[in-house]
């Protein structure tokens, strides 16, 4: 079993019980201690869970505002110009895949075009659902609050079997050009997404390049574009390779 499908299994133990011990974990998934401690140090890093001597806990709720609206109060105009930049990209009747993230949402009020999107973000589901234009999925499953999107990996397999135009994909950080998220479901559904894209764009501001996240999607070469708000340095521009073109 990989680590993403036991740290899946983890959370759906912790979401019944409302803890899980290590021994639970061990008997459940039939690997060792030492694996289960690596997978309780990997998912004590999240928001919504909290670690303990014996295991993890669901720790009480709490009345501080998620991550996600913090940065969307802070929607900068360099933001903004991103979100303008990938919206050049859009093209009638094309088949796109948007990300959850706050640029993708701003991209996502631009669209006028007649296109089919899929996505699992909430917000961009907000923002599309009245827009007669476009042919809107929804890919659900379990609500992640904190940068909320939905995930399940039944509800996601639904991608294996979509080629998408352009897949449309934001970043917690791109440190040493590795993209990373914040939750491995994150990475999950995006990775479905971009196995079958025609076009990968990565949407992100330069000052990402200075950041790291716990989960990895991929590097910065497997994507086509790179929508950012400044020149990137000579350094960041070797690592690119010649792949990878940069909008700026």
């Amino acid at each position: 079993m990989y680590q993403a499908q036991r740290l899946e299994k983890i959370m759906e133990l912790l979401s019944k019980k409302g803890e899980v011990s290590t021994k639970e974990a061990v008997e459940c998934l039939g690997v060792s201690r030492d694996t289960i401690r690596r997978d309780f140090l990997i998912l004590g890093k999240r928001d919504d869970v909290q670690r303990t001597h014996g295991g993890l806990i669901k720790p009480k709720e709490s009345v501080h505002v998620s991550s996600y609206n913090e940065r969307l109060k802070m929607l900068t105009p360099e933001k903004k110009e991103i979100a303008y930049k990938a919206k050049k990209m859009i093209k009638e009747e094309g088949v796109y895949f948007l990300g959850a993230s706050t640029i993708i949402e701003k991209l996502a009020q631009l669209i006028k075009e007649k296109i089919i999107v899929y996505s699992h973000s909430l917000d961009v589901a907000m923002v599309l659902a009245n827009n007669d234009n476009i042919n809107f999925n929804l890919i659900g499953g379990k609500f992640f609050n904190k940068n909320r999107f939905y995930y399940s990996s039944e509800n996601a397999e639904i991608l294996k079997n979509i080629s998408f135009d352009i897949v449309f994909i934001g970043a917690a950080g791109v440190k040493d050009g590795v993209i990373t998220l914040d939750d491995y479901e994150d990475v999950a559904i995006k990775k479905l997404a971009l196995k079958n894209a025609k076009i990968k764009v990565l949407l992100t501001e330069i000052s990402k390049f200075e950041k790291g996240a716990n989960f990895i999607l991929g590097d910065i070469t497997e994507f086509d574009y790179l929508i950012t708000d400044k020149e990137p340095s000579a350094e960041l521009l070797k690592l690119f390779g010649e792949k990878v073109q940069v909008i700026y």
